[in-house]
């Protein structure tokens, strides 16, 4: 009987055990919350480790601006990079021809600023970066040649799962629905006034340490004022995207809607206000239902055409 009754007291004892490391690890990781209402303001929990940047200075930026490094999250060689970027030029360079234009066409586009916005999150990693990226060369070119002033940004965070900007909500004890709960990065690629894309920003684009998670809203947002300061008459807001606004750290702490629900209120708002205009292209995915006017596209070609079209009206 008293054996019987240490086998028990054993079993008992690991459950315990079992229980206590539960309670630990979920007081470590947090408990994910519910939405909170439909009119819950979007609040950011700090724009400390916020960063817009040039191209030039992604390699040296990224290795500071997260705990990715630490983490063991950041390539220790380029080759990654280096396959990547052979891969976009192969793409690039078997993209169709182009085409001699004439007047007409050449002064389509005269006095429209386009801003091309690239979502460059986790789900972008290796075929379908390649191929936007080349697209987004031959696009940013066919744009110019019609004479539209063109920059090319990309948007994605600094980090993954929160970086810097969680870790400082974990210093001041977790305060309850924090807000966004990340640092975000913008890299601008080509800037407004500028004559061509370079080589060395496209390569840059090209970095896989730069797909992290997406705030959509906020991008908008920003895409929006860069905009606002361009003499141009007429201005567009192209945006290239796979998918719906994702940060897990801000989802975990705020609800799964929360980050769409603002992504909806800053699109209605560019939407009602109709400049810019605001377009898309849906990579692999059909984008209707967050952006009403956008094309799918699954390869380069299909990139810039559809995107030109969006631009051209046809």
């Amino acid at each position: 009987m008293s054996s019987e009754w240490a086998d028990i007291g054993i079993v008992l004892a690991v459950f315990v055990a079992i229980a206590a490391l539960a309670i630990a690890l979920d007081r470590r990781a947090g408990v994910s919350v519910d939405d909170g209402p439909e009119d819950e303001p979007y609040r950011i929990f700090t724009r400390e480790f916020d960063r817009i940047i040039a191209a030039t200075d992604v390699p040296a930026i990224l290795r500071e601006a997260s705990p990715d490094v630490a983490k063991g999250y950041v390539e220790k060689d380029d080759w990654q990079w280096q396959a990547q970027i052979s891969r976009a030029e192969t793409i690039y360079r078997q993209m169709v021809d182009l085409l001699p234009l004439d007047a007409g066409e050449a002064e389509a586009l005269h006095g429209t600023a386009v801003l091309l916005m690239v979502d460059q999150s986790g789900s972008m990693r290796g075929e379908p970066m390649a191929w936007v990226a080349a697209g987004v060369r031959r696009l940013s070119d066919e744009l110019g040649r019609r004479g539209a002033n063109v920059a090319v940004v990309g948007y994605t965070t600094a980090g993954w799962h929160g970086g810097f900007a969680r870790r400082k909500w974990q210093r001041e004890k977790r305060p309850a629905r924090p807000g966004r709960l990340c640092a975000l990065l913008h890299i601008v690629y080509r800037p407004f006034d500028s004559i061509g894309l370079g080589e060395d920003a496209w390569r840059q684009m090209l970095n896989p340490d730069i797909l992290r998670e997406n705030v959509d809203g906020e991008a908008l947002e920003w895409g929006g004022d860069y905009l606002k300061s361009r003499p141009e008459r007429r201005h567009i807001l192209l945006v290239m995207s796979d998918g719906a606004p994702v940060d897990d750290a801000t989802l975990f702490a705020n609800g799964p809607s929360y980050m769409h629900r603002h992504f909806l209120k800053v699109r209605d708002g560019l939407l009602d206000a109709k400049t810019p205009e605001l377009l898309a292209i849906g990579v692999g995915y059909r984008v209707s239902e967050f952006y009403p006017v956008s094309r799918e596209a699954v390869d380069a070609d299909e990139l810039a055409e559809a995107a030109l079209g969006l631009v051209l009206g046809k």
